[in-house]
């Protein structure tokens, strides 16, 4: 029996025992390699460069064309002809005018001048509408007791439309006094007054009239 089991001991083979010794082996050969091998590698020399030097010709520049020729002379005129006028004789001077004999006129031989035509007429005047200032004296504008207790003062200015009898057909504040209630009595005021129609070639027409109302305290 102790000899079957030598036998398969023998027999088997080990593995790692055979890997290890292999790898043994193979780190004592690097290491004598190493060893063998010297510290620095010899420097190899340097080979020498040869110097060639290259040796370009250069063609020298075409040489420059010669100048154009010079342009030929223009030919020469010839010199001008002087030709002599030939002055002709002198005239005999003139024969002095006959005289001139004047008549004197008498009031018998001369004519009446016509009679002078008669005037024209004086062409018709235009005239523009215009307020008749005796309405505005016989009914002046009121000067409103408000007005007069808060010392308001002012201008305004109307703008009327006058028709052909003179009658105010509408009556527009144009320009403000500033208070309401002096425009309104200027306005109440123009509604009952008569105006001068405006007259264009003789006939009455109807047009606008700028009209001034003032409010002063010192005329009441």
């Amino acid at each position: 029996m102790a000899s079957d089991a030598y036998q398969d001991q023998t027999e088997r083979f080990n593995w790692r025992r055979t890997l290890g010794l292999a790898a043994a082996f193979a780190l004592h050969g690097f290491a004598f390699m190493m060893l063998l091998a010297p510290m620095s590698p010899p420097q190899a020399k340097e080979k020498l460069k040869d110097n060639i030097v290259t040796v370009e010709f250069i063609e020298p520049p075409p040489p420059p064309p010669p100048p154009p020729p010079p342009p030929p002379e223009p030919p020469k005129k010839p010199p001008p002809k002087i030709v002599e006028k030939i002055k002709p004789p002198p005239l005999p001077p003139p024969a002095p005018p006959p005289p001139i004999v004047t008549e004197q006129a008498t009031p018998m031989s001369t004519p009446a001048p016509p009679p002078a035509p008669p005037a024209p007429p004086a062409p018709p005047v235009d005239i523009a509408p215009s307020e008749n200032i005796s309405y505005r004296k016989m009914r002046p504008p009121k000067y409103p007791p408000q007005a007069v207790r808060e010392h308001h003062t002012g201008k305004v200015l109307l703008k009327v439309l006058i028709g052909v009898d003179g009658a105010p057909k509408e009556v527009t504040v144009e320009k403000s006094s500033g208070y309401r209630e002096l425009d309104q009595s200027a306005v109440a005021a123009a509604k009952t007054w008569m105006f001068n129609p405006g007259r264009r070639d003789g006939q009455p027409y109807e047009g606008y009239a700028l009209i001034p109302v003032d409010f002063n305290l010192t005329d009441l």
